[in-house]
């Protein structure tokens, strides 16, 4: 299963950049604890436009089916603002997903 198409399907292309990003800096700064909160500065001018990617990002919600079973989870555990920085954190679902 492709868990990269079904993320694809629920968010806008700015909203899985700006993912993929979060992804990324999380892999950096914490590989070995991906759910963890973690801290990223954003530019001053970038504020307004990434809190409503990371609430488009934090309302979406995947859904993994089949004939017998289902899964639904979210991306996003927790967001906000910390020390002047974007703070997150993944679902721990979504965080086992970036480890595979």
């Amino acid at each position: 299963m492709n868990i990269n198409k079904l993320v694809q399907d629920v968010l806008s292309e700015a909203a899985l950049e700006l993912l993929d990003t979060l992804a990324a800096h999380t892999i950096v700064a914490s590989p070995q604890q991906r759910s963890s909160l973690t801290l990223m500065p954003v530019e001053a001018d970038n504020w307004n436009p990434t809190m409503m990617l990371m609430r488009e990002i934090f309302e979406a919600e995947i859904l993994v089916s089949g004939e017998t079973e289902w899964l639904g989870f979210r991306i996003l555990q927790a967001y906000g603002v910390r020390d002047g920085q974007l703070a997150y954190q993944f679902t721990p679902v979504f965080a086992q997903a970036l480890s595979a």
